[in-house]
Parts: structure tokens; sequence; C-alpha cells
């Protein structure tokens, strides 16, 4: 750290003189920049040398050091001011402390103080500068991280994860503009995917990821000069508008940009498939997020009408009484239903199904919205499990359901659809347990003889949790983990006590038990004799 700058402020030149020659400041890594006889000389000595500290008399003529100082930190906090002060005048002045100053240094001037005093200052003053530098670099850091930052706000804003206070503190941090004090809402999504070209099998993560970044630079300069449009990009890597002012010709903007991407997007010779979604408008600044679920069920609408086109959600739920409540996804209805799909617990899951269904619907339209969303959350839940085939992802049965006119027709169709997704994981799942439990079964009988051998273990082994191999070590053999590994051994141990002249507790060591009178206590209980016993018997 360079040296800091000192000011001395004495109408005693001798004082002064004093101070200067009682210490070497320069072993301080500090040095006197200049000298005042009075606080207005010292007030423009501040103002032109800018000194990290000031030491400054208490008494002077128009103006105390006491009144000095409150002047000086007012205008300059960081500045470190030492008042000297007699005896007399010591208590008047430790009564100063709350205007910041530093410390205070007692008449006649000794140099064991002096020397105690500048080595705390500048301990401080590299303490403070320490605290300064990281903080700028903190502040660099986040004026870097400052878009990402932003684009996290907006992502929780439309999922619903704040409160209004929250999202009207953080639009004013972000310099977000928003039209009114209750403002207005409607979102759109853009989804960007390559098209693959003919003469290719996939298409690379790398051209998808450089298309919606292409994309999103585009979306972002078209709305340049409109600061009620937000643009970002959401947790699934769609380019989201949340228009925060009412705007009829967003459905028209919407139009012309899915023009404009699918024609000026090409990667690597793949061109752009572009859908767009949009939600309808709303008002408050809670609603956000349903604005957001809405563009994403119109934009989750393509796999039954097709990609580039844009979707708007209330071309979907054409209402005929518009007094009648729109239709409103229940999600946690819908994860638990997906959660039991994917279990393949198929009777829980129906009974979801049926308290989706039981919402008073009022026309067509809204049980076919309620029909997506289960279809959607089946799909979810065969992704999950890794599930092909056209049993799964039928597009004809789907599209037979998404047309069923007759509310029960299409509970009957979607009770079977979700039945056989979920036989399908059941069947998947019970084949691989079983299959897990054949394995751990082999591996016991070869790793019988050691001793370390137990459930945790043959756990890590198999790279499953201890509950769950117990479970299913329960639920196959109808023996707990401990109860199936002691039988095996003592099995073994009874076979070598009938082929073999080996001793009780050699047997033990062959069946991975060494303790010979725990061998002993279980050889017993499982076979009600001792093994001498068993061998007299025998013989």
């Amino acid at each position: 750290m360079e040296r800091l700058k000192v000011l001395l402020v004495d109408d005693e030149y001798l004082i002064r003189n004093l101070l200067r020659m009682r210490i070497d400041w320069q072993e301080q890594s500090m040095q006197i920049v200049g000298e005042a006889s009075d606080a207005a000389e010292a007030l423009e000595q501040v103002e032109l040398l800018h000194p990290d500290i000031v030491f400054t008399d208490i008494y002077m003529p128009k103006m105390d050091g006491i009144e000095l100082s409150g002047l000086i930190l007012k205008r300059y906090p960081n500045i470190k001011i030492v008042v000297v002060t007699g005896h007399d005048e010591f208590e008047y002045a430790r009564q100063s402390v709350k205007l910041g100053i530093s410390d205070f240094i007692l008449k006649p001037i000794r140099a064991t103080e002096l020397l105690q005093v500048t080595t705390k200052l500048r301990a401080a003053i590299e303490q403070e500068r320490g605290r300064e530098y990281e903080l700028t670099k903190l502040r660099e850091e986040m004026k870097r991280s400052l878009p990402y930052l932003k684009e996290r706000f907006v992502n929780q804003w439309l999922q619903g994860v704040l409160h209004e206070e929250e999202v009207r503190e953080q639009l004013h941090f972000y310099r977000i503009p928003i039209a009114a004090d209750h403002p207005q809402s409607r979102v759109a999504i853009i989804e960007v995917q390559a098209a693959l070209p003919s003469q290719a099998e996939t298409s690379t993560e790398e051209v998808h990821i450089l298309m919606r970044m292409d994309g999103l630079k585009h979306v972002q300069a078209y709305y340049q000069q409109d600061i009620y449009k937000i643009i970002v990009m959401d947790t699934h890597n769609r380019i989201v508008i949340l228009a925060t002012q009412p705007d009829a010709k967003l459905t028209e903007q919407a139009e012309k940009l899915l023009e404009e991407l699918r024609c000026l997007l090409k990667v690597d010779g793949s061109e752009a498939d572009v859908t767009i979604g949009i939600g309808q408008l709303y008002s408050g600044w809670e609603s956000v997020c349903i604005a957001y679920r809405e563009a994403c069920r119109a934009l989750d609408y393509q796999t039954f009408v097709g990609k580039n086109q844009v979707i708007c959600f209330e071309d979907l739920v054409i209402e005929s009484d518009k007094r009648s409540q729109p239709y409103r996804s229940d999600k946690g209805l819908l994860e638990q239903l997906q959660f039991c799909i994917s279990v393949g617990a198929g009777e829980e899951a129906v009974s979801l199904l049926k308290q989706i269904l039981a919402t008073p619907f009022s026309n067509t339209a809204q049980f076919r919205m309620a029909a997506m969303d289960v279809i959607t959350e089946c799909q979810r839940a065969a992704m999950e499990q890794q599930l092909e085939g056209e049993q799964v992802f039928n597009q004809e049965a789907v599209s037979i359901m998404l047309m069923a006119e007759h509310l029960p027709d299409l509970r009957a169709m979607l009770e079977q659809y979700v039945r056989a997704i979920s036989g399908v994981i059941k069947a998947k799942r019970q084949a691989k347990e079983v299959n897990l439990i054949d394995q751990v079964k082999a591996y016991l009988e070869e790793q019988m003889s050691n001793a370390e051998v137990g459930l945790s273990s043959t756990a890590a082994a198999f790279y499953v949790s201890p509950g769950h191999l117990g479970r299913l070590m329960k639920k196959e053999t109808g023996q707990t983990f401990v109860e199936y590994l002691t039988q095996l051994r003592m099995k073994k141990a009874e076979s070598l006590l009938k082929q073999t002249d080996l001793k009780g507790y050699e047997i033990g060591e062959q069946v991975g038990i060494p303790d010979p009178h725990y061998f002993s206590v279980l050889f017993k209980k499982q076979f009600g004799r001792s093994m001498n016993e068993y061998r007299n018997v025998r013989n």
C-alpha cells in the first residue's frame, strides 16, 4: 500500500514541529503532506491534499478542533481524525466521539503513544481499503452478472414465487419500467428448435444452443425501442416476451417475428422450427404467472396442431357462455398424477384423474384442456422413465381423445391411457427389481465368507440406497436382508458340518461369522441343537 498522507493542524508551530519530529513517519509508511495553523486553512488543505489522517489541536482561534472534525467528516467520512488535547480538555474531547473521531493524544506528546495511534490507524485503513477493494470487485462482478440476475428475477416472477413487494423492489433495482401502478401483463413464449436437414440423422446440442442464442438476440433487437417488453430466456431455454403494458398488436408482432426467425436462423445447414404460444391479458402483480402458464399451455398445443405457428390461448378455450369460469389447471394434482404414473401406481393415478375431471366444466373446450393437461403429465412420466413405443406416444390415440365430444367417453379413454402407461412403467420396474434381487443373491453367495458384507456395502456395490435394497429384499424373499444373509450362511454351515471335519470356529470363519460364540448361538437358533449334537445325530 502507498504511503498514507498526514495533515497536522495546530495554531502553535512548536506543537506541529513536535508531532513532526517525535517519530519516523516514513517507517510508519506515512508522509506529512501539509500543515495548517487554523481551521479555515485546514479545510483548504483537506480539499487540496485529500489526506488520510488529520491530527488537530482541540483549541484554536475562531473554530475549535471538534467543530473542524465534524466539518471534515461530514464531507470525507473515510478520513481518520486524531484530536490532540490536554488532561483538562480530555473529557470534553471524549464527548465528541460520536462525531466519528478515531483517537485522542494527550499533551505532552510522547513517542510511544504516537506510535501506538499511528500503528492502529494504519491497520484500520488497510483493513477498510481491503474491504473497499473486495466490495469494488464484487460490484464489478455484480455488474457483469446483472443480465443473468435480471433473467433469474423475471423467471421467479413468471413462476409466481415472489410477493408484490419483492417484485416492486427488484423492478426498481433492475430499472425495469412498468406502465402503471397496477400493471397489465401478457406473455408470449417462443420455442426455437433446429429442424434437421434431410441428410442428417441427428442435430447436435451446439446447433440448438447457437440457434436459441441467435433467436434471443434477434427478439431483443426487435423490441429494442419498446421499454415495456421484457425479453428473457426461461428455465426451458425458450424465449419469453413479458409485455407489461396492454398491447393489441402482440399477436401481429408474433406472426412477423415467427417469419423473420424462420428466415434468419440457420446454423450448419439446419433451419429453424419456430412456434409461439401467447397467453391472455391479465391485471395485477401476481397474475403474471397465470399469463405465463397460459402461454406455456398454448405452446404445448403444438403437439396436436404442429410447429411453426402462433398459438393463442384464447383460441383454445372458446367459451359459449362468457359468464362461466375459465378452466384453471390444478398444478398440485397434476404433479401428484405424474408421480403416481412414474412409480407405476395405476390405481392411485386413476383416483387422481377422477379428482382432476371432477371440475364442473362449462363446455367441451374446457374438458379438452383438462385432457391435454393429463396427457402431458402422462408423457412426461413416460419420458422420465425413458419409455418408448407406440403404446406411450401414439399420436392417433391422443388425437382421438382430444376430439372427444362427451366427457364420459373422454374420462374412459383417459383412464385407459393412464392405466396403460402406469402398467408399462410398473412392469419395467418389477423386471428391474427382480433382476436386481437375482444379482444380489448371486453376490451374497460369492461374498458370504466376507464378514464385512452387510446391507450398506451390498447396496453400495449395486448403486442403490440401503433402504431401497432392504425393501426389495423383503418384498421378493419375504425376509429382511439380515435374515436372508443369516439363513444363507447357516445353510452353508450345515453343508460344511455334514461334508467336512472342520471345527466349529473354522466353519464360522468360512461363512463370514468369525465370532465362535455368536456363530454357535446362531447355529443352535437355526437348527435347534448345537453343532456337536448335530454331528452326533448324523454319526
